[in-house]
């Protein structure tokens, strides 16, 4: 994609990830450009794999952004946050007040630290799993890991997808026993281990464990 990278399932029809790199430079022109909702199909997928529009027409989920419209520092970049192959169905009280306060607070860390590389993904931890329109899978839990490269630290927000507003913050090396997934596999081993008192909002304080 333009400004971030995706890796997509064909059998959850979602994005697993997707992953981009800010700094300053770039979230300056982002403030620069007004939001231009154009959600569409991946058309670089075969139609087979593809979520499409009518799947999360009321389904009762968001359509959740992983790479945010907000972190997008030109026109192409915002068209392609809005394909579908980088969007996954999330409760509406965690898209619109849990993920977009944090969201924000990424922007800050880039602000205070220079850049900041962030993994956004999905899971799906649940014995059963729920589909929109019998197609689309729902996940369990949303995350975003963060790494600092100024000061070498990293940690994810971790929250469960669905209206209790609940957020932890976990190591890398938690992720992956939550997941199976190592988002950040160059980090060595301490890095991985101890997570970064990540802030829940911009300008927050950073949360002690």
């Amino acid at each position: 994609m333009d400004g971030f990278a995706v890796m997509y399932s064909g059998v959850s029809r979602t994005p697993l990830w997707s992953a981009e790199h800010l700094d300053r430079t770039r979230l300056q022109q982002a403030k620069q450009i007004d939001r231009e909702d154009s959600f569409h199909e991946e058309s670089k997928l075969p139609e087979s794999a593809r979520a499409s529009l009518t799947d999360y027409s009321g389904s009762g989920y968001d359509r959740g952004h992983l790479a945010p419209n907000a972190n997008m520092a030109t026109r192409s970049q915002q068209y392609d946050s809005f394909s579908l192959a980088n969007i996954a169905p999330q409760s509406p009280r965690n898209n619109r007040y849990i993920w977009r306060n944090i969201e924000s607070a990424t922007r800050y860390l880039t602000q205070q630290y220079g850049e900041v590389y962030t993994i956004t993904g999905v899971a799906f931890t649940n014995t059963k799993t729920k589909q929109l329109a019998n197609r689309v899978l729902v996940p369990s839990h949303f995350f975003k890991a963060v790494y600092i490269p100024a000061t070498n630290q990293a940690g994810v927000y971790y929250a469960p997808n669905d209206e209790s507003e609940r957020i932890d913050v976990i190591s890398i090396d938690e992720l992956t026993a939550e997941t199976g997934i190592d988002v950040l596999p160059m980090l060595d081993i301490q890095t991985k281990r101890e997570a970064l008192d990540l802030p829940l909002k911009a300008g927050g304080e950073f949360r002690h464990n």
